[in-house]
């Protein structure tokens, strides 16, 4: 909650006579002053961001039309917008866009998913850690690009492919964001719970697992950048769907504007899955009551 609304919440609870009643009703004033100037400032920002794409938009299309060769290399807005209306209307970009949307989410849940029991079963084991870290720092540096052939000749070329790369592509950002989490839970919790004589695996859902969820989560919304990724070059190396195949295909006819128009779906596909992260990240602590608290005692 804004701290705005806290404090005019706590004084209208603490409201008890006329005079307190009056002196509430003067800072209320001004903190709704306070709200209303943050709501105006998130206009100005967006009104800023939109004046900055329409600027962006307007030399573009004047560099298109400056000359034949130019239009050649990088069409205009309208072109693209004219090429997105088609895609739209033939249907070949809402198909494309859902079987995107599928590889990526479906390669990011179980990579982050591999990548954070990895990450947090280390916990348990120094020695562990320390030999595993060297080759999960080797295997992360591999460009996906390089293994995409060998992904084609163990899963095929069809779906399993697209989300094998995705996965790839993510797992080693949860794997270090879980780690790292569950290495940064401060000690004195730790400690507090083996003097009460916690086991291990008790120690490792009541602290270890909300203390690094921050960590965990943080990953899921990194990752939705690298699973995009994964399934688009899944699709652009070998595919006949998807949106990397229509880029990949408008690119071979030399159709700037189609290609820019399937690009356009990849940039809304990632603004949806980030909102979507965002969300969860915003609901961590009923994640972290729900772990580590007994259902029993969530209503009271």
């Amino acid at each position: 909650m804004n701290r705005n609304y806290q404090k005019m919440l706590t004084m209208l609870l603490n409201v008890g006579n006329p005079l307190s009643l009056k002196i509430c009703f003067k800072k209320s004033g001004k903190i709704l002053k306070e709200i209303m100037n943050n709501k105006h400032q998130k206009w100005k920002i967006l009104f800023i961001q939109t004046l900055i794409i329409l600027l962006f938009a307007l030399i573009w299309e004047g560099l298109g039309r400056s000359s034949k060769n130019i239009f050649f290399l990088i069409g205009t807005p309208l072109a693209v917008a004219g090429e997105f209306w088609q895609l739209l209307i033939a249907g070949n970009f809402i198909g494309n866009f859902f079987i995107t949307g599928a590889e990526a989410v479906v390669g990011l849940l179980i990579g982050t998913l591999i990548g954070t029991v990895l990450g947090l079963s280390l916990w348990f084991s120094e020695s562990a850690a320390f030999i595993a870290k060297p080759f999960v720092t080797a295997l992360g540096a591999l460009p996906v690009f390089a293994l995409a052939p060998l992904m084609i000749v163990w899963f095929g070329v069809g779906f399993g492919m697209k989300v094998a790369i995705a996965v790839f592509s993510t797992v080693f950002v949860a794997f270090n964001q879980a780690y790292k989490g569950a290495n940064s839970v401060a000690l004195e919790y730790v400690d507090t719970l083996k003097g009460m004589n916690a086991s291990r695996s008790q120690i490792f859902q009541k602290v270890i697992i909300p203390g690094s969820l921050d960590w965990v989560l943080s990953s899921i919304r990194l990752n939705v950048g690298f699973g995009l990724l994964g399934a688009f070059i899944g699709e652009y190396i070998s595919s006949n769907e998807g949106l990397g195949y229509l880029i990949l295909r408008a690119s071979n006819l030399y159709n700037i504007p189609r290609a820019f128009a399937a690009a356009i779906g990849i940039i809304a596909l990632a603004l949806i899955l980030d909102n979507i992260a965002q969300f969860i990240e915003r609901r961590r602590y009923t994640i972290v009551q729900w772990i580590s608290v007994p259902p029993q005692l969530w209503h009271r």
